[in-house]
C-alpha cells in the first residue's frame, strides 16, 4: 500500500486501494477504478484488465530459452520407467502413480524447481494478486492430459476464496495434433461451485474422488452446453506460459497425432495470509474444512493457516478438522 492509499479513508478507500477488500484485486467489484488510481505501464494495465475479463494471460518469451531447456533436459531421467527416485516415500508415490504425469518433482529436479520459482512469474502474480505467490505444486506432462474440463477451485480453496492461480508452460511446440489445453474463456466468473451446492456430501477423504466427482463433471458439461463461455484452444511456440485463474474451466484437447508428446510443465500457487483446504471433501456451511497443510516450494518452508494476518493456533484449526458424513 502506498502513502496515499494509507490516508484513504470512507468509500474512496474501496474505490482506490486494490488491498482495501480481501479478495483478489484483480477480481474485484472495484476493479476499475483500482486499476485507474494505480500507476501502471501499458503493458501491465492491459495484463490486468485481460486477466480481469478473460480470466487468463497468455504470455511469450516470458522465460529464457535455456530455463525452459533445463527442464526438457530431465524429461528422458525423469520419465524412464528404471529411474529410483531418491525421495521420501509419499512424494516417491505420486511422482509415480501416472506415467504421463510427474507431480512433485520439483523434489528431484533443480532445473523444475527453478521454472516454478521464476523470479518474473513470481513478480506478475504478486502484481495480478495483491500478495506474494507460493508455488506449492508442480505436474509435469510427457503428453497432453486430455482432461476433461473441471475448475482448479473444487481441489483447491482458500479462506478468504480465490487467491489460488495455476500457470502451465509449453517445454514443446504446441498443435491441434497433439492435445492442446482448452479453456473456457470468462467461466472464472462463475460461483465457486461446491458439493453441498450439488445436493452432495463429501466421502472417502483424502481418497479417489469417486461418484461425487462424477456428478460435479455432469454440471460442468452443463454450463459448457450453454454456450455462454467461448472454448479456446491454445495452440503456441515452445516457452509460451498460460496463467489462470482458480475458477477457469480448463481442461486437454484429445490427441489426433498418435504417440505425440506435449512436454509441458504445471505449477499451482497459493498465495500468503489465507486458509488453504480441499473443496472436494469439505463442507463449508457446518464448518467442516479439509484443511490443506502446504510448503511453500520458493521459501522451503511450511505455511501457517492465517486469516487477517494472524496465524491461526490449532485449537482453532482443530475443529475444522472433524467430518461429519451421513
Amino acid at each position: 500500500m502506498t502513502n496515499a492509499q494509507a490516508q484513504l479513508s470512507g468509500p474512496e478507500s474501496f474505490l482506490r486501494d486494490p488491498s482495501r477488500l480481501n479478495m483478489p484485486w484483480i477480481e474485484s467489484p472495484f476493479f476499475e477504478t483500482c486499476l485507474e488510481a494505480m500507476a501502471l505501464d501499458p503493458l501491465r494495465k492491459e495484463q490486468a484488465r485481460s486477466y480481469h475479463d478473460r480470466g487468463y494471460l497468455v504470455i511469450e518469451n516470458l522465460f529464457e530459452p535455456a530455463a525452459i531447456d533445463a527442464v526438457v533436459g530431465r524429461y528422458e531421467w525423469l520419465f524412464n520407467p528404471r529411474t529410483v527416485f531418491k525421495a521420501p516415500a509419499d512424494t516417491v508415490q505420486v511422482l509415480t502413480r501416472d506415467p504421463n504425469r510427474r507431480q512433485d518433482a520439483w523434489f528431484v529436479s533443480p532445473e523444475i524447481k527453478r521454472l516454478a520459482c521464476h523470479p518474473k512469474i513470481l513478480e506478475l502474480l504478486a502484481f495480478l494478486y495483491g500478495r506474494p505467490a507460493i508455488p506449492f505444486q508442480t505436474l509435469d506432462f510427457l503428453c497432453g492430459s486430455q482432461q476433461p474440463l473441471h475448475s482448479d477451485a473444487i481441489h483447491f480453496s482458500c479462506i478468504p476464496a480465490r487467491f489460488m492461480c495455476g500457470v502451465w508452460v509449453a517445454l514443446e511446440d504446441v498443435t491441434l495434433e497433439n492435445g492442446p489445453l482448452m479453456y473456457a474463456e470468462g467461466s472464472h466468473a462463475l460461483h465457486d461451485r461446491q458439493l453441498f451446492e450439488l445436493g452432495l456430501w463429501p466421502k472417502n477423504l483424502g481418497g479417489a474422488l469417486g461418484d461425487n466427482y462424477a456428478q460435479y463433471e455432469d454440471y460442468i458439461r452443463a454450463i459448457t452446453t450453454t454456450g455462454s463461455f467461448p472454448l479456446k484452444r491454445l495452440t503456441c511456440r515452445k516457452g509460451t506460459a498460460l496463467i489462470w485463474a482458480s475458477n477457469l474451466l480448463h481442461g486437454g484437447s484429445p490427441i489426433t497425432k498418435p504417440g505425440a508428446t506435449r512436454m509441458s510443465q504445471v505449477t499451482h500457487y497459493y498465495f500468503e495470509n489465507c486458509i488453504y483446504y480441499t473443496p472436494v471433501y469439505s463442507n463449508p456451511p457446518i464448518g467442516q474444512i479439509y484443511l490443506r497443510d502446504i510448503y511453500d516450494i520458493h521459501r522451503e518452508r511450511r505455511m501457517q493457516h492465517m486469516l487477517n494476518g494472524s496465524p491461526l493456533p490449532e485449537k482453532v484449526l482443530a475443529p475444522m478438522r472433524q467430518h461429519y458424513e451421513p
